[in-house]
């Protein structure tokens, strides 16, 4: 079958528009559909038609494993995923997804006029309305449901980390008013429990942990995240345990007192709590934001200020030493400071600024008000460094609003001052000493920028980064602060309401560890860059638009945080980067909108009530000079089931509270009791997991965990492999301390994108991708890629990005014409690797990509605030090595470094927990424990588990000598005589066959000896999917329809030719590569068409799935033809058609009756053609039924396509079209061509003997048939 040269369709992009990921399964995209070239359709070229398969949208390898379904996913009936039915289970019992936490329901009409009615109100102005009933009057609801899985053979999707958290199911009432907001949304809160256990000992059976992910800003700027302010100032709040009114509290005595939820105390309703300030009426409680939202503003009276709110105050300490002129700091961030000033937040005109330069001496500026007759500034010199002076403590510090122009000036000449300098002193810990006597009588925040290792004065630091001992147990003292000054400086800064900022910029060792406590204990940030030189425009514009988002952000001032929670619950243990100030206050001398804090939850005393709650509250001051408290309400129910804790657990949050615990053990245990402290836990959770809720065994897997936590052990093994606290000599101590710091405070959504990526398939990219969405207006991303090189073509264009750093990885053989229209140019080898910006070109692919790669860098529409703007480098596969291997570290699920692969890291957790397995996959008891590995020729190396079965797994590997991937086929039969049966067919048929469109075995892995046999090995092509997932996954076009078809009937007409019968097609039967070309696989239930034996025990080993079987299996015709895998063709065309099953038969009299009711009642001809007298006495009994049209059911189909259908659907299989006359069909035309269908000869008349004597074969002689059919 020739293959056609694709070309490159410049209207259609890179490929055929692929599918988004379902949630069970990764979406397989298509390459386009063989373009017409004169009278016949042909394929195009791999290289030229875009990756399925391996690229953004493979499925998890092609192979079937014997007796078994797709990585865990039936043939028939989808198995259902996170959140989803479990098939066969009754669908009124299950808890319905929520895309998000779940709102109470609202109360019945009769109900809300019953209540109003009862008040004896007829104006809402003049009362407050009564609540609905209360929690602890409703009975108790269905939490979320317990979804097992196995790890190994469903495995993880990358899609499954854009789910939302397990829905929080709240008992009907639970709420005051029936608000949609008036539970707190995850983007601000999320438990890693949804689920409270009452008990603390239920909890510590869990082994989970209890903990708040905290980020009480979803912004920068509030304009991009409005929450309700309530102006007013009338503040209701618990008079014992301080708890703010909010959506979950009780309203009594008609509306007078409220009883707290948290302690249960009755208080008294202010009186002002019902009328309206500015209009100056009675005012609707029901309309109340406290009451409706879950995340509200109180503006706050005089008695929340012990001063005067504190004006925002900017000290800039600016490295002036050689090292940061000549990377051009210096200059680069007085030009951003100045284009910034219009952005720094001066709503109320107090905004203060003062600049401090630093290199041996202390270089202080005074800055004079605007008009003065001497504008220019003054520069006073200190060189005390031990104790440092203010020279003019008054003039040091200047309003912005008061000194605009001349702030400019000032910032215009600072380069120049210093442009010749040769000074390489930095005496940064003078500076800071200095400036925290300048600002700690009004506080306000230090921005250090420095390109220098602070080398005098107050804090000094030596160079200690020593490579022998990176990725050795002693490089964990690298991490640790060099000088006590950080720790106890910062304790001083945090009790004055000064914090500091820290932007480190330098190609040599700077101390990140040292330096970044300053931040750690103020509330403030590390932001490093490494080897920043303003002679690259990349790092001078990333730092430009960093710093400008920075400068702008909207902190709070002098703020403080504390949890409240319901009695029996209490905060134990806080992360991120602030000050404890008592055991449960956190002080911020500012409030940063880019962090995110942890806070651990003990269960100190049974909890009786239904629903739980945790109340946030963040007091502060806004940068416009308001104290306000930020409140975020959170509530969720509790249950006494196990089952219930977990399947509430999120896994998401849970990964963010063990990578701040991962972060605490590395800094003060060590690297590596980190590193082993999560891969414990992982072991522990699948061992509590197996002991508590599997039953103490693993049936149907070897590794079983919740649907809803999956993603867990992924996570675990993509942080142990992260840059902060992977196990390697390569990473330089700053980096690796500037790591730690994102890990422990990046927001959620962020964090989780630095511990696993986001990879983006660019060259064969949906059709939509890169494009505002019709209804959004958002840009379009591609389906996220697993991070595997499996995944990774040759030829294609990929995106990297942990939303730190993005790469474009550029295949060796990248298609010429995408390089010309990505990068405007003529050929791979003059693109320039590295750092870069791509081009602004005229073209679609250009521009969708320059999209992508935006939207990519978008935070707001990940909900969360951030200044950081990531790099964007360009990697070529066959390029610079370094930059090659530094990309590759981002694909977690690889083995890297001294990192393993996702595949032994799963073989490393069923070790761990007393499953030992000797390389990929332990297969399920066969009527013991034995435990099986795979025992292949070291020419082999086993790359991934794709597949198991009842009587087999297969594993992609690579062929080392060739590099070819293949998939291994491992069955163990001879438990069975009717797996031994099947084994022998499959191999002879498929040694037998030498056709493009019939799966091939390579080769067959020889045993020693007949004593050791126990196990076959087939080594056979790798496809990348199946038909079954791309049908469940997208839209087939008609191109697509006819090819997939053509090539059908073209492997049967060999199979007829050779007098064999399939017997089992269906659409997880036909494998399918990137090029699309498709192979029929799984003949274990083959057979003979010129047997002459009595057909009556064929249906007895018959299992084939019930949808595609003809009428005539089920009706027990005496003799089974050809047409039966006919039949079986035409059943897989309508489901290409529609998209579903065109008969999915529960038993066989539903299937039968599915397919009456499409065909219609059969004919008198045809009736008569039933030769079995029960199975006409059953036709007759049903009702008769009218033929539906395959119009009516098709209406957007060709319609050569419902003609060819119609044939192939024949109810009388006397009637039915042959594999000859349907590739003559006129629907198949631009693809039929005799000369290229070929046949093959007859099998020889002995070849199914074994068959014949099944019943008399014991399962010893049948091994002896394998064995002697392997070795011949």
């Amino acid at each position: 079958m020739a293959a056609p040269q694709g070309g490159y369709p410049p209207q259609e992009g890179y490929g055929q528009p692929a599918g988004y990921e379902s949630p069970s399964q990764q979406a397989a995209g298509l390459a386009p559909a063989p373009a017409q070239h004169g009278g016949r359709k042909k394929r195009a070229y791999a290289g030229e038609a875009f990756e399925l398969g391996s690229g953004a949208n493979a499925g998890l390898g092609g192979q079937l494993p014997a007796g078994g379904t797709y990585g865990g996913y039936p043939a028939q009936p989808q198995a259902a995923g996170y959140q989803q039915p479990v098939y066969g289970a009754d669908p009124t019992q299950m808890q319905a997804a929520a895309q998000g936490y779940a709102a109470p329901a609202a109360p019945a009409v009769a109900q809300m006029t019953q209540q109003f009615g009862a008040m004896g109100v007829t104006d809402p102005h003049l009362m407050p309305p009564q609540p609905v009933p209360q929690a602890a009057q409703a009975p108790r609801p269905v939490l979320n449901h317990l979804y097992p899985t196995d790890l190994l053979t469903q495995p993880f999707n990358v899609a499954e980390l854009d789910y939302p958290p397990p829905p929080i199911v709240l008992p009907q009432g639970t709420s005051v008013y029936p608000s949609p907001t008036a539970n707190c949304p995850p983007k601000y809160v999320r438990s890693t429990l949804n689920a409270v256990p009452t008990t603390h000992s239920l909890l510590k059976k869990s082994k989970l942990p209890f903990a708040l992910v905290i980020q009480p800003y979803g912004a920068l700027h509030d304009s991009e995240d409005q929450v309700p302010v309530i102006p007013d100032q009338v503040i209701s709040r618990c008079r014992r345990c301080r708890s703010y009114i909010n959506p979950f509290v009780t309203f009594l005595d008609h509306g007078h007192r409220w009883r707290c939820n948290m302690c249960n105390l009755t208080n008294d309703v202010p009186q002002a709590f019902d009328w309206d300030t500015t209009l100056q009426r009675p005012a609707d409680r029901a309309l109340r934001p406290d009451l409706n939202h879950a995340v509200v503003e109180f503006v706050a009276p005089q008695e929340y200020m012990v001063r005067p709110p504190q004006p925002l105050v900017y000290l800039f300490l600016i490295d002036v030493s050689y090292a940061s002129v000549t990377n051009g700091l210096l200059a680069t961030s007085a030009r951003c400071i100045k284009e910034s000033l219009e952005r720094i937040p001066n709503a109320d005109r107090r905004t203060r600024l003062g600049f401090i330069a630093v290199d041996s001496s202390l270089h202080y500026f005074s800055i004079p008000r605007d008009g003065s007759e001497n504008s220019d500034p003054r520069m006073l010199v200190v060189s005390d460094l031990d104790e440092p002076f203010l020279p003019i403590p008054g003039d040091l510090l200047v309003t912005l609003s008061e000194c605009r122009e001349n702030i400019e000036t000032f910032l215009d000449k600072l380069q120049e001052m210093f442009q010749n300098t040769q000074n390489n002193g930095c005496a940064m810990g003078s500076a800071l000493r200095a400036g925290y006597k300048l600002i700690a009588p009004v506080g306000g925040k230090m921005t250090v920028l420095s390109s220098s290792l602070p080398n005098i004065g107050h804090g000094a630091l030596t160079m200690r980064e020593d490579k022998k001992v990176l990725g050795t147990s002693k490089e964990s003292g690298l991490l640790q602060t060099a000088n006590s000054f950080y720790k106890s400086f910062a304790v001083e800064c945090s009790k004055a309401q000064v914090s500091v900022d820290m932007f480190l910029f330098s190609s040599q060792y700077q101390d990140v560890a040292s330096l970044s406590n300053l931040p750690r204990y103020t509330g403030g940030q590390t932001y490093f860059y490494p080897g920043w030189n303003a002679a690259r425009g990349e790092d001078a514009i990333k730092f430009a638009r960093e710093f400008s988002e920075y400068l702008s952000s909207e902190i709070g001032l002098e703020a403080v945080l504390r949890v409240r929670a319901t009695t029996g619950l209490r905060m134990s243990t806080f992360y991120g980067n602030f000050f404890n100030r008592s055991s449960d206050l956190c002080a911020f001398p500012a409030f940063p909108r880019d962090q995110a804090y942890v806070v651990e939850v003990a269960i100190d005393e049974t909890v009786t009530k239904p629903v739980v709650c945790m109340q946030t509250a963040v007091l502060h001051t806004t940068c416009n000079g308001e104290r306000r408290i930020r409140v975020l309400t959170l509530a969720l129910p509790t249950t006494q089931s196990l089952a219930d804790v977990y399947a509430s657990a999120d896994q998401q949050a849970i990964a963010t509270y063990f990578s701040h615990k991962a972060v605490e053990r590395a800094l003060g245990s060590g690297l590596e009791p980190a590193r082993e402290a999560l891969q414990a836990k992982a072991v522990e959770l699948l061992a509590t997991y197996r002991k508590e809720l599997a039953g103490g065994s693993v049936s149907g897997g070897g590794l079983q965990f919740p649907a809803n936590l999956r993603g867990l052990p992924v996570l675990f093994l993509a942080l142990i492999k992260n840059l902060g606290l992977r196990k390697s000599a390569q990473i330089p101590t700053d980096m690796r301390s500037a790591a730690l710091c994102l890990l422990s405070t990046l927001p959620l959504p962020l964090l989780i994108q630095y511990i696993y990526p986001k990879m983006y398939s660019l060259h064969d990219m949906p059709d939509n991708a890169g494009l505002p969405d019709e209804q959004t207006g958002e840009i379009v991303l591609p389906p996220p890629v697993n991070l595997s090189s499996e995944r990774v073509v040759p030829y294609g264009l990929y995106l990297i990005d942990d939303g730190q750093t993005q790469f474009l990885w550029v295949g060796r053989d990248a298609v010429p014409q995408l390089i010309v229209d990505v990068f405007g140019l003529p050929d791979k080898s003059q693109l320039r690797v590295g750092k870069q910006n791509l081009p602004d070109l005229d073209n679609d692919m250009n521009q969708r990509v320059r999209a992508v790669i935006e939207k990519s860098r978008d935070h707001r529409s990940k909900g969360c605030g951030s200044i950081v703007v990531p790099h964007l480098y360009v990697v070529k596969e066959d390029g610079e090595p370094g930059l090659r291997l530094w990309a590759q570290t981002m694909l977690v699920e690889d083995r890297a470094d001294q990192g393993v692969s996702l595949v032994q890291w799963m073989g490393n957790l069923q070790e761990k927990f007393g499953q030992s397995t000797n390389m990929v996959q332990q297969l399920p008891p066969q009527g013991g424990s034995r435990k099986i590995s795979f025992n292949v020729s070291d020419q082999y190396e086993i790359q991934d588990v794709i597949g198991e079965g009842a009587y087999g797994v297969v594993c992609s590997a690579i062929h080392k000598p060739s590099g070819q991937k293949v998939a291994i086929k491992k069955i163990t039969p001879f438990d069975h005589s009717m797996f031994c049966l099947r084994t022998l067919r499959e191999m002879k048929l498929l040694r037998y066959f030498n056709h493009e469109n019939i799966i091939s075995i390579l080769d067959i892995q020889r045993p020693r000896n007949y004593e050791s046999f126990n196990e076959v090995y087939l080594i056979q092509e790798l496809m990348e999917t199946d038909m079954h997932r791309v049908i469940r996954t997208q839209d087939l076009s008609d191109d697509h329809c006819q090819y997939f078809i053509y090539q059908t009937l073209r492997a049967l007409k060999a199979m007829h030719s050779a007098n064999v019968l399939h017997r089992d097609l269906k659409p997880s039967n036909l494998l399918l590569n990137a090029n699309c070309d498709l192979k029929v696989c799984d003949f274990g239930l083959a057979r003979s068409a010129a047997s002459t034996d009595d057909n009556s025990g064929f249906m007895t080993e018959y299992v084939a799935t019930r949808w595609y079987r003809a009428p005539e299996i089920m009706l027990t015709f005496k003799e089974y033809t050809k047409a039966i895998d006919v039949w079986s063709v035409g059943c897989i065309l309508a489901e290409m058609l529609s998209g579903k099953p065109l008969f999915p038969g529960k038993d066989y009299h539903h299937q039968l009756t599915l397919i009456l009711d499409v065909l219609g009642t059969p004919t008198m001809e045809d009736y008569y053609g039933i030769k079995s007298r029960r199975a006409r006495e059953y036709i007759r009994s049903l009702p008769f039924k009218k033929k539906i049209p395959f119009k009516a059911l098709f209406p957007k189909a060709n319609d050569l396509a419902l003609d060819l259908l119609e044939r192939l659907l024949a109810f009388n299989p006397a009637k039915r079209i042959t594999v000859e006359e349907a590739l003559r069909h006129p629907y198949l035309e631009p693809y039929h061509d005799p000369e290229d269908e070929p046949t093959a000869p007859p099998i020889p008349e002995g070849f199914f003997d074994f068959d014949k004597n099944k019943d008399a074969l014991s399962k010893e002689q049948l091994k002896i048939l394998i064995y002697e059919e392997i070795m011949r």
